[in-house]
């Protein structure tokens, strides 16, 4: 068996973030193993092949060309098709590191493929909050846009946040909630345009959730979370474990705070029991939004399904997006946004069930999706 600390896979990811677009990034982005491992062919990603045994963890480092002073951010790091080799997938300590684990499973059998891809961004970090009864609010790097109105289709842009957002949370009447490290930040309401620092969170945060409607947060690292209802508290207090290692957060301060990883979801409805309930997913969940009260709303890749409460079934899938989602906000009773890049849609009605565009984004998010992929070692066990 392998050991994952030992016999860890690191891979580089070299971009040329000078002369990067669209049209060439297959040739501006070179994927290498450490010591001695493959090389990338030139412009080739998708013949770029790792292999791997079970039970490793990968890590993969993004770094510019030439030791350019361009930032590069790594966005998501996504299962594309294939047998289900990874999971676990975090984003690093650093903006340029993301991590995964070879899945530890009996019905791995050498020489089993998966492609997955990497999102790669060279503007800072991009997310997505809000929900269709009152609209979006977007972000990347430290600008923050919201939208109010699907007729009038226009962004409108608050003041520069105090760091470099790694999350965002909240309804869009109400104002974002941002984070950044252990450091919080919310705007109550946009007439304010100004951002106010909460008390620092317990540990490093990797998600959040919550709303400036009823003053709380909610906050995950691992599988320890903790909430802020930040108009009565001064500190934040942790509930018990929850019983994964979370891949991603959604709820409110009421409802609790409902966590995902893989296909098993949880929800801790009563701050008091401190109990967590687990429901299924149909699919392995890359993202989540909604509450116990208005239903949940998961995605992977371009597939998305809802219920319409914590304990409602089955799952219903809607009509499949046009694009491979980086993201997801709404929730199932009235529907989900979703974003890839610049690019935004909305389903308002399930039982329409169409998908609407809105205007791009308004920022460059200058981000570029790439597609190698992952062996099995014909020696694994």
């Amino acid at each position: 068996m392998s050991n994952p600390t030992d016999d860890a896979i690191n891979i580089t990811v070299t971009v040329d973030t000078d002369n990067i677009t669209e049209s060439n990034k297959d040739c501006s982005v070179v994927f290498s193993e450490d010591l001695g491992g493959p090389i990338q062919d030139p412009c080739a990603p998708a013949n770029f092949l790792t292999e791997v045994e079970k039970n490793q963890v990968i890590t993969w480092t993004a770094v510019p060309k030439n030791g350019g002073s361009t930032v590069v951010f790594f966005q998501n790091v996504k299962r594309e098709g294939g047998k289900s080799i990874l999971k676990d997938f975090k984003r690093g300590r650093a903006h340029n590191v993301y991590t995964s684990k070879i899945r530890n499973d009996n019905s791995l059998k050498k020489d089993d493929e998966e492609n997955y891809s990497i999102t790669i961004g060279l503007n800072g970090y991009e997310g997505m909050a809000g929900s269709n009864e009152n609209g979006p609010i977007v972000y990347l790097g430290k600008t923050v846009a919201y939208m109010n109105s699907y007729a009038d289709n226009i962004w409108h842009t608050v003041a520069e946040a105090p760091f470099e957002i790694e999350g965002i949370a909240g309804h869009n009447t109400d104002g974002p909630i941002i984070f950044s490290g252990n450091r919080v930040a919310y705007m109550n309401g946009y007439g304010s345009n100004t951002w106010t620092e909460l008390p620092s969170a317990p540990f490093t945060i990797e998600g959040i959730a919550g709303n400036n409607n009823v003053k709380g947060v909610l906050a995950y690292s691992g599988n320890r979370v903790a909430y802020l209802h930040y108009s009565a508290q001064s500190t934040w207090v942790e509930v018990n474990n929850a019983p994964f290692d979370i891949e991603g957060i959604t709820g409110d301060y009421y409802g609790g705070p409902i966590v995902f990883a893989e296909n098993q979801i949880a929800n801790m409805g009563n701050y008091e029991a401190n109990t967590w309930q687990i429901i299924q997913a149909p699919f392995d969940v890359e993202g989540i939004s909604g509450s116990r009260t208005n239903g949940l709303v998961i995605y992977a890749g371009s597939q998305v399904a809802y219920i319409t409460s914590y304990n409602s079934s089955p799952w219903t899938q809607v009509a499949p997006v046009p694009f491979i989602i980086e993201g997801i906000s709404g929730n199932g009773t009235r529907g989900p946004i979703v974003f890839s890049g610049p690019q935004v849609k909305y389903m308002s009605d399930y039982r329409a069930n169409q998908w609407h565009d809105v205007a791009p984004m308004p920022f460059s998010t200058r981000s570029f999706t790439i597609d190698p992929r992952l062996r099995l070692k014909s020696h694994a066990r």
